[in-house]
């Protein structure tokens, strides 16, 4: 019998007609390149459930990292991190088992649990019974992630100026709750303090059960007897994947990703971003080449992702340069330029946001001219001069090509604001280029903002 991850066949074949309409659209739409070949936008995209390409740079980047691992002389260390089994209940609206803990427990269990607008004010659920989602239950454990990367090891490592590196992949159990299996290559004498820590923040107790078949205080979260690392974190990732070389239909894992909107695999920023090694590939393919060309020589090498810029120098001189859709090979103190791609850009005008006043009863309070950030029921208000305005903002002034490209490929959901991101999200919806539900920022970016690792 088939998995279905707690989806049901309705579920499954929205997220199939979901992915052939994204197909449908990147598969009609066509432009010219500079050497005047015509190509369609799905042949360069890199959709993760709809481009051959997506796996193929995956593979390059796991590749790449290991070998730098090796590079700085880190060891693997491979993670399980999984959920106490009471969010299990949780999802049906369950809480008995919960609050049959004493207080005690569970006021120190609280501090587990994310109650925030970033990850969702989880806490206040489980005071209102009201049942979780999925992505409830994984924003609890990247809540839980991101207090592990602020612990003590990682403070430490940063402070001794030491190197580490992570791949994470999510997977759901077979009822849907998500699990994290991490690749982490860090300093071998490292290994203790790191495993204290993993402790102190992955509670639950399947994480710390004794492997009797790893190295001597392996447990089953957190193992140090790693063959194969980059087998290890591969096995999680492929199986996340369709065979789209061989026509493989969605089935209900990967429609599991799609629906519940969760990442198969984050990174740390250990390579050069994603964004670059993209716009160098026609040029540079050798992604382990251009990171330690960063990691040798990094006051030579700059980017700005906003100005669609980058320089890279090599302590040869070779050079990479883009600007505003040019790639530039070439020789620092030369003028001969050996290979150049692309063509110029126009830069993007973006209109400034407009303000409309609204009727206030305010009183003038505060220094005249001075512009204040107001929230009142969690809508932004600006409060200036005694008035107060609300936002309208203005349709993002893009080409359907380059708005595409924007959102899945440019757009940095680590730090963008949450109502510009809600905003191109609802305008990718209104041109038809995105088969989405319409966010709303008082519900759907609650529980759905973002942490702090890479997403691939």
């Amino acid at each position: 019998m088939k998995e279905n991850y707690g989806l049901t066949p309705t579920d499954l074949k929205e997220m199939m007609d979901k992915i052939d309409a994204q197909k449908s659209y990147l598969s009609n739409n066509h432009f010219h390149t500079a050497t005047g070949q015509v190509k369609s936008l799905l042949d360069v995209s890199f959709s993760a459930n709809i481009s051959e390409r997506y796996y193929a740079q995956l593979s390059n980047k796991i590749n790449t990292m290991h070998s730098l691992a090796i590079s700085q002389s880190l060891k693997p260390v491979f993670l399980t991190i999984t959920l106490d089994g009471f969010f299990r209940d949780f999802l049906q609206g369950d809480f008995k088992r919960y609050n049959d803990k004493s207080a005690t427990i569970k006021e120190n269990y609280q501090r587990h649990i994310p109650n925030n607008e970033v990850y969702g004010f989880l806490r206040e659920k489980i005071k209102e019974g009201k049942k979780f989602t999925v992505k409830d239950c994984y924003n609890t454990l990247s809540y839980q992630w991101l207090n592990f990367a602020k612990s003590y090891s990682f403070k430490q490592l940063k402070k001794e100026g030491k190197q580490f590196i992570y791949l994470k992949a999510s997977e759901p159990h077979k009822d849907g709750v998500p699990h994290f299996h991490v690749l982490m290559w860090i300093p071998a004498n490292y290994f203790e303090t790191f495993k204290k820590d993993f402790e102190r923040y992955f509670p639950a107790p399947r994480n710390h059960k004794a492997n009797l078949d790893g190295n001597t205080g392996d447990t089953y979260g957190f193992q140090t007897a790693i063959c194969n690392p980059v087998g290890y974190i591969m096995k999680y990732a492929t199986k996340s994947f369709m065979d789209l070389k061989n026509g493989e239909d969605l089935n209900y894992l990967q429609a599991w990703y799609i629906k519940h909107k969760i990442r198969r695999i984050t990174t740390s920023h250990s390579t050069i971003p994603q964004w670059v090694y993209q716009k160098c590939y026609s040029i540079e393919k050798d992604w382990y080449h251009l990171t330690d060309v960063l990691k040798r020589e990094p006051l030579l090498s700059e980017w700005n992702k906003k100005d669609n810029y980058f320089l890279i120098i090599e302590d040869t001189g070779r050079t990479l340069e883009y600007i505003d859709g040019v790639l530039t090979l070439k020789y620092i103190d030369s003028d001969f330029v050996i290979r150049q791609t692309g063509t110029p850009k126009e830069k993007t005008v973006i209109s400034t946001t407009k303000i409309q006043p609204v009727p206030s009863s305010w009183q003038n309070l505060y220094t005249p001219n001075k512009t204040i950030d107001t929230y009142i029921d969690g809508d932004h208000f600006l409060y200036r001069d005694g008035e107060l305005f609300n936002f309208t903002p203005q349709p993002v002034r893009m080409s359907d090509f380059d708005l595409w490209t924007y959102y899945h490929d440019e757009m940095d959901i680590e730090t963008v604001n949450a109502h510009h991101y809600a905003y191109t999200h609802n305008t990718m919806i209104e041109r038809g280029l995105l088969n989405a539900d319409p966010i709303t920022l008082k519900a759907d970016l609650e529980s759905d903002l973002w942490g702090y690792d890479n997403e691939f």
